[in-house]
């Protein structure tokens, strides 16, 4: 292993070489993939510092409040989504970037109802709201309410006009959730074939078929969050508005190179 820096311990140096081997390939194959990617993760650590100035009416909007709490989740997930995909670690990524479609979906229909944002918190939570807010959306008495992915989706594509859009949302939807569901296409990266035998490895190999997929879907999770980022708090982005419209627009570029999930 020379002077490299292990990832885990000696015992382990095995899975360790070859979690660098994937991550070196995937480097390798797709660079401009993984410039944007990276980019992208850097423009939301630093979209972080919308709260400071949106902090100061948080108490008055439960939308803005519980939604960055979700970016900063999505934040997370998209950073531990691109990990797994640099190490092959592909049905992994793809249960990540279903949570995240989850979140933003939930960030837009908190942007559109307002009252759900506020049910969704907890009790000690919505004690900090001012008590014309409190009156105003807690009229039902709810908290720590949970919303069901498909109803949500509907409600936010709801409208005629926007059917389609379900339509498709729902089928992406059904693809990642293969991962999530003890399916087989969850472990794919798993198996692989000699001569008529199926064989389980012990670890994860490149595929860039499979790559390619993972890294198309990651970047359109990514569109996705900062859309809704930008739909909360759009009233706080003027220090950041031509880096999110120029990586977009570097995005979009080459997003036409992938298909939908497998």
């Amino acid at each position: 292993m020379g002077d490299r820096k292990m990832l885990f311990g000696y015992d382990l140096t095995e899975i360790d070489a070859r979690l660098v081997e994937n991550m070196k390939k995937t480097k390798s194959v797709f660079p401009d993939e993984i410039k944007l990617i990276e980019k992208g993760l850097i423009l939301m650590r630093d979209l972080g510092g919308v709260s400071d100035e949106a902090s100061k009416v948080f108490n008055i909007n439960p939308n803005m409040f519980a939604n960055f709490n979700l970016y900063a989740r999505n934040r997370q997930l998209l950073l531990s989504a691109y990990t797994s995909c640099l190490f092959s670690a592909y049905g992994t990524a793809f249960v990540l970037m279903r949570t995240i479609l989850e979140n933003n979906n939930l960030i837009r229909l908190f942007n559109k109802e307002p009252t759900s944002a506020y049910e969704w918190l907890p009790e000690d939570q919505q004690k900090r709201f001012t008590p014309e807010i409190q009156e105003k959306y807690g009229k039902t008495g709810k908290q720590n309410r949970t919303f069901d992915p498909m109803p949500v989706t509907s409600l936010v594509f709801g409208d005629i006009k926007n059917r389609q859009i379900v339509k498709e949302m729902t089928k992406f939807y059904g693809q990642l959730c293969n991962y999530t569901h003890p399916n087989f296409s969850g472990w794919k990266e798993l198996v692989s074939v000699k001569g008529d035998i199926e064989v389980i490895q012990n670890m994860p190999t490149f595929k860039p078929v499979t790559a390619e997929n993972v890294i198309g879907v990651l970047l359109f999770s990514m569109i996705l969050t900062f859309k809704s980022f930008v739909e909360t708090f759009k009233g706080y982005l003027i220090e950041y508005g031509n880096r999110l419209l120029n990586w977009n627009d570097e995005v979009l570029k080459i997003m036409s190179r992938y298909t939908e999930v497998e």
